[in-house]
């Protein structure tokens, strides 16, 4: 028996690729093998994953298929007649790309219609968050279970700095993740410019994401915002960098910020606090569920009170580790939930 795992792209970096490989990973220390399959692939990336005009699925082979978007995939799997086990990491709402991308507006319109034919032909169903658990119930699935990313952070060796023991200049906020409307880098550059006027230039902004080339008309908007804003020196949008640098990029700043407005879980919320950055984000989507306890959430995006209360972390270092603490506690906590034993369980079903 195979274990084949479809999505609609592959690219080495992103949450649901990670996923992919670390699922694969798992699955072959119990046995089984299988491949990666998904409509997109980077040519860098075909070492870890094939097109899916490649594929040999035979009978007893089991589908494990990753939805977030429209494609080809999901009508190639279903002329088989294989077990087909859903994997949900949402569909980020087709409003936020409409000013943008129409055709990536319409892919997530697609993706989220596409729901309702997987609740009928799928034999079972995961979602990677609570969040996401709900939508599928909300839509009529039956037996919907809760499978947590498995995240490894071992590819991160463990000799980073502690934060708590930095020796910081000045602030270096973060954020990483796709550049896109629905993470709202712009809100990010309206906090740096709130941040500039109240506190001066001796800070950094870092955005790190790849922006999908259909989508440039949102990457122009911001390199605009940059330039207008008077923030070319403080402000750096990066694009996608492999391991190392992300690594390397973690270690030099000292908080992660998110002003994103849809997130189906979020992944870079752990990363920062596996690398000891105080978290602070919009409490949006699943946020709020991946940060648990930790970290600091806010409401409203009022930046100037932001500002105000983010430099409250970097002034009282006993209220910095404070927060520290408690997101190793909850990175801790979550990192011992995960188990691939609910999806072997229904593929020895």
């Amino acid at each position: 028996m195979n274990i084949h795992q479809f999505s609609a792209g592959f690219q080495l970096g992103d949450a649901i690729s990670q996923e992919m490989l670390e699922m694969k990973r798992l699955l072959a220390k119990e046995g089984y093998t299988g491949k990666i399959y998904a409509e997109n692939v980077y040519s860098n990336d075909r070492k870890y994953a094939e097109k899916i005009s490649k594929v040999n699925i035979k009978p007893q082979d089991v589908i494990v298929y990753h939805h977030s978007i429209h494609s080809k995939v999901l009508d190639f799997l279903l002329q088989f007649p294989n077990k087909k086990i859903l994997i949900y990491h949402n569909v980020t709402p087709e409003n936020f790309f409409e000013p943008y991308d129409l055709r990536f507006s319409y892919l997530l319109r697609r993706g989220r219609e596409d729901l309702e034919i997987i609740r009928d032909h799928f034999q079972h169903s995961f979602a990677v968050s609570s969040f996401n658990l709900a939508e599928l119930i909300q839509i009529g699935f039956k037996h919907v279970r809760l499978l947590p990313l498995h995240l490894n952070f071992q590819k991160w060796d463990h000799n980073h700095i502690e934060s708590k023991h930095k020796t910081f200049v000045f602030p270096s906020f973060l954020f990483v993740g796709r550049i896109a409307p629905n993470k709202c880098q712009d809100d990010l550059i309206r906090f740096a410019r709130s941040w500039k006027s109240i506190y001066g230039n001796q800070f950094s902004l870092r955005m790190l994401g790849f922006c999908n080339p259909d989508q440039q008309s949102y990457l122009d908007e911001l390199n605009f915002m940059i330039t207008q804003f008077d923030l070319q020196n403080e402000v750096k949008i990066i694009p996608y960098v492999d391991e190392a640098m992300l690594k390397k990029i973690y270690l030099e700043s000292n908080l992660f910020l998110s002003m994103s407005e849809h997130e189906g879980f979020c992944v870079p919320l752990l990363e920062a606090m596996h690398f000891q950055l105080p978290v602070v984000a919009y409490a949006a989507g699943a946020v709020p569920e991946t940060l648990g306890n930790s970290g600091i959430l806010f409401h409203s995006k009022d930046f100037n009170q932001l500002v105000r209360e983010i430099d409250k972390i970097f002034k009282n270092n006993d209220y910095r580790n404070s927060i520290i603490y408690h997101q190793n506690l909850h990175l801790d906590t979550y990192l011992k939930s995960t188990s691939i034993l609910p999806l072997l369980e229904v593929i020895k079903s």
